[in-house]
């Protein structure tokens, strides 16, 4: 897998997407892209793929139907061999476990048993008249299983697990050749549950009681027509009447061959059907759903009895048992081959399984308040059921173990607990994979949001460990900045294998990241004039935290702190600095010798930043773009908001600290000279008295524009997130006030 060339059209917010990965070099690649712009719609186009569903990929809103091509060194890449890692799934559970518990030889072994478990549910497929699935409402669904599972009332739901009870049980009657779907078919069960339908069974069991004392061999109760069929049927197949064996009932009936009780049997049947209430019962089953029941009921007149509300659930019991006595050899197989995979089960070491690899992995590096072990290990391995995961929790020597589902109705765990359980279940997944040996494209969406820094670079380490699979290639993508970059560090992500994201026009463009260290120290090594404003924030950043030389020398300027400020901010001085006070500063703060020749030291400095910003466009995408345009705004806002100010004459209030002042213009503009966040002060107090459209720009001036971007990425990340066009539809915005 070296190189996968992704073509995109209306996947989800993905108008247009090319680009080639190419993993000739590394396994690894990661991309910074903003909150909304393409991951979590590129996450959802590679799900589609895993899952085999590419024709369900569209554009949501629009309902265009969408293109994913991608390929693989010239090939369609498959679904197994793509995974993809969400930010978080609350519900997710690994189906992985079950793999990861057991050999190749117990998988031998499982195959086996499934596959005879599966010709067996044929067989009461062909007897009861239910299928092992159906369709309903469009959706595949289980029938025959659940049915049995459900008549029993096993707890655990599977024809497996509960086989060993099922071979323990004998019917009491068997009823062979009545199907269970043509009685408990719902149209059907509504008749025979009806109020009339239950009065004449009642009538007819009385009726059949005088017939049972007119043939003194049966007894109701204990020797019954039901029983007495099952005797003849067992008599003829084990060949009972030869060497001239013979059966008196009632001591009175003598019986030598086997048509002779037969004879009996249907002499017996047809006193039943003469009753009157059977003629009535069978009028009653007159629709084509009752005409089944009838012919039923006429070629079995003995299971009426049993059609009592209070006797259905054990006809539901005798039916299944019936089937299972029908098919005697095939159900033992099945029995004795499942009594030796539980056998086996019962000699894993769990110790020695990859399951206890993963969870090892986790709990060595993230710290959760729980211990993790499985209930139902048995069900688990052999797959029919879900592995069920129990939680210990202990406390002063107490431990309390709760099931997944009730761990998560107390909602105990915090947000990042909750992730960290998710990521366990992801872990098992790639541990699967890892052992598949397939080579397999991980897209890892933000896997790290939410997470505290100890658990954050676990995930890193993590990733790490990943990345140095041979058959494994990650496209690694994150919102947050921070993670971005330390996520490429950690790795060692090449130069050209750092993405960013940004749109142009309407399509997603990924370009190697410019600033690939701290963008400051690639701006000193090319004092440019864009480079040279863009460093005014970063350099008073560097002033304010170390020792002010004060070398501006700008008379009723105290410090190159505030020197710079003025270059930030709309102050007395700020139309006063040029670039050679700025060289200055910095000469002796960074240690530079000249600027640029494009940087005139006569010119002023606000002059040119308005210059730059007036030149920026759509394409002007880098980081000092977006600060000198943020400059550029706030200067504007700052600019329109000292005018309009000035301007009144009423009452203005503002803040210090707890305290509320009231004043005049002149007492706010003194304060003003020693309050902090001058733009939010001019704003609080221009929104007493502004009109409405130009306090909605301001507030947009607030949000979008940081009031100090700081020598880290993460304090720069909030304007490094910004969308250029959003910058520039704002600086348009305030020049038109």
């Amino acid at each position: 897998m070296n190189k996968v060339v992704c073509d995109l059209t209306n996947c989800y917010g993905i108008q247009k997407l090319h680009h080639e990965f190419d993993f000739s070099n590394t396994n690894a690649i990661s991309i910074y892209a903003r909150n909304g712009l393409m991951k979590t719609s590129f996450s959802k186009t590679f799900r589609k793929i895993q899952e085999g569903k590419v024709a369900e990929i569209k554009d949501e809103i629009f309902g265009m139907p969408g293109v994913a091509d991608v390929k693989v060194d010239g090939n369609s890449i498959l679904p197994e061999n793509v995974f993809v890692i969400k930010s978080f799934e609350s519900a997710y559970e690994s189906n992985s476990v079950t793999s990861l518990l057991v050999n190749d030889d117990i998988k031998a072994r499982i195959s086996t048993v499934l596959k005879l478990k599966e010709k067996f549910l044929k067989l009461l497929e062909k007897y009861s008249g239910l299928k092992i699935t159906k369709t309903s409402l469009g959706k595949k669904v289980y029938e025959l299983e659940p049915q049995i599972v459900k008549d029993f009332q096993f707890e655990e739901d599977s024809f497996l697990l509960n086989i060993k009870f099922l071979d323990q049980m004998r019917a009491k009657v068997v009823f062979s050749g009545i199907k269970y779907s043509n009685i408990f078919d719902s149209t059907v069960l509504k008749k025979i549950t009806s109020a009339e339908f239950q009065e004449k069974i009642e009538d007819f069991c009385l009726a059949s009681d005088k017939i049972y004392e007119k043939f003194g061999f049966l007894e109701k109760g204990n020797f019954t027509l039901p029983k007495l069929k099952n005797l003849s049927k067992t008599l003829e197949s084990d060949s009972f009447f030869v060497k001239d064996n013979q059966l008196y009932l009632e001591g009175k009936y003598e019986i030598k061959e086997p048509s002779e009780l037969k004879e009996k049997i249907s002499e017996i049947e047809e006193k039943i059907k003469a009753v009157p209430v059977f003629q009535e019962i069978e009028k009653m089953l007159s629709d084509s759903k009752g005409i089944v029941l009838k012919e039923l009921l006429e070629n079995n007149p003995d299971v009426i009895p049993y059609l009592k509300i209070e006797k259905l659930d054990d006809l539901r019991k005798e039916l299944w048992l019936t089937y299972l006595e029908c098919e005697k050899d095939k159900f033992e197989e099945l029995v004795d081959e499942y009594k030796k995979l539980e056998d086996e089960i019962g000699d894993i070491d769990l110790d020695a399984t990859p399951w206890k690899k993963a969870l090892d992995i986790f709990e060595e590096r993230f710290t959760v308040p729980y211990k993790m072990e499985i209930s139902n290990m048995k069900g688990a391995i052999i797959g029919e059921s879900i592995p069920r995961v129990e939680f210990s929790f202990k406390r002063d020597g107490q431990i309390i173990k709760l099931a997944r589902t009730d761990l998560e109705n107390l909602d105990v765990l915090s947000q990042g607990e909750k992730r960290a359980l998710y990521l366990l279940n992801i872990i098992f997944d790639i541990e699967k994979v890892k052992n598949s040996g397939k080579d397999v494209l991980f897209v890892v969406d933000d896997i790290a949001d939410s997470f505290d820094y100890k658990n954050k670079y676990a995930i890193v380490e993590y990733l790490y460990e990943m990345s140095t699979n041979p058959n494994f290639r990650l496209l690694i993508l994150s919102h947050n900045f921070d993670f971005y970059r330390t996520v490429s560090m950690r790795l060692a992500i090449g130069r050209e294998d750092r993405l960013t994201a940004e749109i142009v026009g309407n399509t997603i463009v990924l370009k190697q990241e410019k600033y690939q260290n701290q963008p400051f120290v690639a701006w000193k090594d090319n004092l440019n004039l864009v480079n040279v404003v863009a460093m005014i924030p970063f350099v008073r950043n560097m002033i304010e935290f170390g020792v002010d030389k004060n070398v501006g020398g700008i008379t009723g300027i105290s410090s190159d702190y505030v020197l710079l400020t003025h270059l930030l901010h709309e102050k007395d001085k700020t139309k006063l600095i040029r670039f050679s006070d700025l060289k200055k500063i910095y000469k002796k703060y960074l240690g530079i010798k000249n600027f640029k020749s494009d940087v005139v030291e006569s010119n002023l400095v606000i002059d040119e930043i308005f210059n730059i910003a007036n030149r920026v466009t759509n394409m002007d995408v880098q980081l000092e773009h977006k600060i000198i345009l943020a400059i550029a705004i706030r200067h504007l806002a700052e600019r329109y908001m000292l005018t309009e100010i000035k301007k009144y004459t009423g009452q203005l209030t503002w803040r210090v600290k707890k305290n509320i002042r009231t004043g005049h213009v002149t007492d706010f503009l003194l304060y003003l000279d020693s309050g902090v966040n001058q733009t939010r002060e001019l704003f609080n107090v221009y929104k007493q008295f502004g009109h409405q459209y130009e306090i909605k720009v301001l507030e947009e001036v607030n949000i979008m524009t940081p009031e100090n971007i700081h020598l880290n990425s993460f304090m720069y990340e909030p304007i490094l997130d910004m969308d250029i066009s959003e910058l520039l539809n704002l600086y348009q915005k305030v020049q038109g006030m």
